[in-house]
């Protein structure tokens, strides 16, 4: 089946069932705000909403599927008039501007040629245009209500200025003919001081990232949208949701990003894989460059340090590295994250900075690799795969690899410019795909998170206090951010304190996974699974802690007292015993013995 078109940057082209076909999570946002307008349209109350969010976050999706409903709400054909603004209306610089801006989007709407020409003779009496323009306004609209759509709200009073804002705010209150459904980037002066026209004016409500459920909804409405039942049965698998968590990581909940990264999901060899991803890179770097462009040189300057670090920073680092203060940098930081640019996170007494979209820092990066993508693709690669999967790809090529020289693609031929070129020399030279799978390991297993000491503090902090509910949150951030077996394996004995044992065994699994000698994540394992009757199981996770470390004199201790209530009277002794062997002097296991006995 043919794809249905998607514009990716303009939702307002697409047509009302394909906006209804991929919409997710804001069903009752959208509901009630229909409502609202449809209560202005029918009583005299009117209401004014703003949306806040970021680029990317669907904006425009919304306002053009709210346009569609109303337009097919057959009450309120005689009852409204729409006006739908540019998304950016870069000439408004004065009230008249806008009062012929909205004249213009009503033409457009309703192909209204008398109220063309009554439009056209405002410009021969420019003195008297703009309260002739109100009347004129007033008139059209006479007793509908006029809904008004503007997007990029900030800009547009960013052009109309205090007089300007003041001549709409009277207007909007003089007439009560209007209601509006506006958005902007962030919450701006004109809206949020006390001293603007319109403080207090409008209902604001901030649009939320789609969370990775609310993504994979998203990618698989996709899926049905464009008739393909493969990557509609991909999403749920695991694989399919490990992907969907690594388009989350790079998008940061951007609903655009998803769209553009839904192609990519079920590419499987790198050679499949790099080309679209640098291809991607290309569309999407102008994109992020112009969002750069909105930035002051001071939040430029932050944003670019953050692209470089690659991880999560504190202030203080920030501060030292541009070169201005620390309340400087608190307040611009402040700023970025309200507009979207950068993600905070309070560990202890100190914040953490990071880039709220990880392609952002892709598609800046791209133009400093200078025909050299190695780096970028590695960072790509490790948010891509899950270690796991990294390692088991490693290990393929390297079996593959005994039977044929020619593992690499073309593209992975001509972009790729080993640093290290002496490789090429040895009896056995890796292949591009092992180099580029080496170095995402390496840096894996490298590279470490400021954030993870934090961390690590606040974890001991808790659980010294025995608050394991914060301390299993906190270590769930480790996981997030490394998932070593060591946070696999405190993750586990918090969910243990709490009783949460299913939830514990599988965490311990996870240590296991990574490192199947960890014989504390045996250990603790057949504790859970005693603890919830599953006693041969249990036994099993002891035999296999002692296999790995056989002094352990809890273990056989453990382990005596699950064979002893299945009623494996001799093996439950000979375990007291090799546990009294290893210390002597462990009373526990002397007592349970002479009750064996």
């Amino acid at each position: 089946m043919k794809a249905t078109s998607l514009s990716r940057f303009t939702p307002s082209l697409m047509k009302a069932e394909t906006l209804e076909a991929i919409f997710v999570q804001r069903h009752g946002l959208a509901e009630h705000i229909v409502e609202l307008i449809r209560e202005s349209a029918l009583t005299p109350s009117k209401h004014y909403t703003l949306l806040i969010g970021p680029r990317g976050i669907g904006k425009t999706h919304f306002v053009s599927l709210v346009y569609h409903r109303i337009c097919q709400m057959d009450d309120l054909r005689d009852r409204i008039l729409i006006a739908w603004l540019r998304e950016e209306e870069w000439g408004v610089t004065s009230f008249l501007d806008l009062l012929l801006r909205i004249f213009r989007a009503l033409q457009e709407e309703y192909n209204d040629i008398e109220l063309a020409k009554k439009v056209e003779s405002l410009y021969s009496s420019p003195e008297t245009a703009e309260s002739k323009a109100v009347v004129m306004l007033r008139e059209f609209i006479g007793d509908r209500t006029l809904l008004l759509l503007v997007e990029n709200l900030d800009e547009l009073f960013a052009g109309l200025e205090d007089e300007g804002q003041k001549k709409l705010r009277s207007f909007l209150q003089e007439s009560s003919c209007c209601t509006i459904l506006a958005t902007a980037q962030s919450l701006f002066n004109g809206v949020k001081l006390q001293t603007s026209p319109f403080y207090g004016f409008f209902r604001i409500r901030y649009l939320q990232d789609l969370s990775a459920e609310e993504a994979a909804q998203l990618l698989t409405n996709l899926a049905k949208l464009n008739g393909e039942p493969e990557l509609e049965s991909f999403i749920q698998t695991r694989t399919g949701r490990d992907r969907i968590q690594a388009v989350h990581h790079l998008a940061g909940g951007n609903h655009r990003i998803y769209v553009i990264f839904s192609d990519l999901l079920t590419r499987e060899s790198l050679d499949e894989l790099v080309d679209p991803f640098m291809r991607t890179l290309d569309d999407l770097t102008p994109y992020y460059q112009a969002r750069m462009a909105w930035l002051s040189p001071q939040q430029r300057k932050m944003v670019e340090f953050l692209c470089d670090r690659r991880h999560a920073v504190n202030v203080k680092e920030i501060a030292q590295r541009c070169f201005i203060t620390h309340q400087t940098a608190s307040s611009q930081l402040k700023d970025l994250r309200e507009k979207g640019y950068v993600s905070s996170e309070a560990i202890g007494r100190e914040s953490f900075y990071e880039l709220r979209e990880v392609l952002m820092r892709f598609c800046l990066e791209v133009k400093k690799q200078r025909g050299e993508p190695i780096r970028l693709f590695v960072d790509f690669l490790r948010i891509w795969y899950t270690r796991e999967e990294l390692q088991q790809r490693w290990e393929r090529c390297l079996a593959s690899s005994q039977d044929s020289s020619t593992l690499h693609g073309t593209f992975l031929k001509s972009s790729l410019r080993l640093e290290d070129s002496h490789r090429h020399q040895q009896s056995s030279p890796l292949s591009l795909e092992q180099e580029y799978l080496r170095r995402s390991l390496e840096a894996t297993d490298s590279e470490e998170d400021p954030r993870v000491a934090a961390y690590i503090k606040e974890f001991l902090v808790c659980y010294e206090k025995k608050d394991f509910l914060q301390g299993l949150r906190l270590i769930e951030k480790l996981v997030e951010i490394r998932g070593h077996e060591l946070d696999w394996l405190l993750q586990g004995a918090c969910l243990d304190e709490l009783k949460r044992y299913e939830e514990a065994i599988a965490s311990y699994d996870q240590a296991i996974k990574f490192k199947p000698d960890k014989h504390e994540a045996w250990y603790n394992r057949g504790i859970a699974l005693g603890n919830l009757g599953r006693l041969e199981e249990a036994i099993a996770s002891y035999d296999q802690a002692i296999k790995f470390k056989p002094d352990d004199h809890e273990a056989w201790n453990n382990r005596g007292n699950a064979l002893g209530n299945l009623g494996r009277l001799e093996e439950e002794i000979a375990s007291y015993d090799q546990a009294i062997k290893f210390k002597p002097d462990k009373h526990e296991a002397w007592y349970n013995r002479g009750i064996a006995l």
